[in-house]
């Protein structure tokens, strides 16, 4: 898989065949695509290619923003390359980032920033029961390298969004899928995120996390029927 350059430092990486389906990746180290295409970001779009019968766009936020970065800049940003690239409304799958885990992805960011470890609070995030005592151990084997400034950017910018007053401002049909044990996006928040938007579709798995959520088998089917129905 090979990547492109967008504007403004957003790259992009491809796969697949069939109508578009543009996915934007939360919170996590980025890459600049039109360099490398990660491994685990590229097995990932083959199987959503694959599976959805779409091709998949992969587009990445800057790995060096400006000083300053603002979450209504990265969104111009991402609407003027989906405009450019494409020229008519697309399929967008979001997934994560937001949600009331911001205070403790901050945490994370500082104590990284002092040369501590985040590994404890950022597996109790994401996973729960032995699934987190799996996720704590691969964080502690990991090497330990310094943060993107992209992905510390783009916490700091994302504590003070809140576009809860502006839902009902959406007109498009939307999907939103979560799980009840998720400490990210809870699912309180999860529904509020659906009643907010006329018309939206709600999928909350039970028991399921925010990480376990994205590979639950009854996700998949209800993202394939969501993506099948026709224009409205």
């Amino acid at each position: 898989m090979r990547g492109e350059r967008l504007n403004d430092g957003l790259s992009a990486a491809c796969t697949g065949e069939g109508p578009p389906l543009v996915i934007l990746p939360g919170f996590g180290p980025g890459a600049d695509l039109s360099v490398r295409v990660p491994r685990s970001a590229a097995w990932s779009n083959a199987a959503l290619a694959s599976g959805f019968k779409r091709t998949v766009h992969l587009i990445h936020r800057p790995v060096h923003p400006s000083p300053g970065l603002t979450i209504a800049a990265l969104a111009g940003w991402h609407a003027a390359a989906l405009a450019e690239r494409f020229g008519e409304p697309v399929d967008v799958m979001g997934i994560s980032a937001g949600g009331d885990g911001l205070r403790d992805l901050r945490r994370i960011t500082d104590l990284e920033g002092q040369g501590r470890s985040g590994a404890r609070i950022g597996s109790r995030l994401i996973a729960h029961g032995p699934l987190q005592l799996m996720v704590l151990a691969a964080f502690a084997l990991s090497p330990n390298r310094p943060r993107a400034p992209g992905e510390a950017a783009l916490v700091e910018a994302a504590q003070a969004w809140d576009v809860t007053a502006r839902l009902g401002e959406i007109k498009v049909p939307v999907l939103v899928a979560g799980g009840t044990r998720d400490r990210v996006v809870p699912p309180e928040l999860v529904r509020a995120t659906a009643a907010g938007i006329a018309g939206a579709r709600l999928v909350l798995l039970p028991g399921r996390g925010h990480v376990t959520a994205l590979y639950d088998p009854r996700l998949k089917p209800a993202i394939a029927a969501f993506l099948a129905e026709p224009p409205r």
